[in-house]
């Protein structure tokens, strides 16, 4: 009986210490998105995520500004709620094809470029939306 018992303690409390760090990470994500936006007082934000089954997923942030150059991109991908956004500088400045076509060529994880796509596809649609 001793041994069912401490597993649910151990069960419980792995499960809270993945309750806590969840919500560190919604935490920085929110921060993220939130920064982005401020940073920037016109253009478009865009959000875009690589989910996979096994390895590392990524979510990345892409803000164009109101002539669709990229402003900023960045992203965050890893295992753990210790990963953080991490800017990408050399994609600033770049218009909406030469962003696409340099995440194609770049050394960037597929799942970084693959969000970093989607979330250009995002920001080009909101920016291509009736105001």
């Amino acid at each position: 009986m001793d041994y069912v018992r401490g597993a649910l303690l151990a069960l419980a409390v792995f499960w809270t210490l993945q309750l806590i760090g969840s919500w560190y990470q919604m935490r920085r994500y929110g921060d993220a998105v939130r920064d982005a936006a401020r940073s920037w007082q016109g253009g478009f934000l865009g959000v875009g995520a690589c989910k996979v089954r096994l390895g590392r997923g990524a979510v990345a942030i892409v803000v164009l500004s109101d002539d669709l150059h990229v402003r900023q991109f960045q992203s965050m991908s890893g295992f753990t709620v210790f990963s953080r956004f991490r800017p990408h500088d050399g994609f600033d400045g770049l218009s909406i094809n030469e962003f696409a076509a340099r995440l194609k060529t770049s050394r960037l994880r597929r799942s970084i470029a693959q969000a970093g796509t989607d979330a250009l596809e995002r920001a080009r649609r909101a920016a291509e939306a009736p105001a």
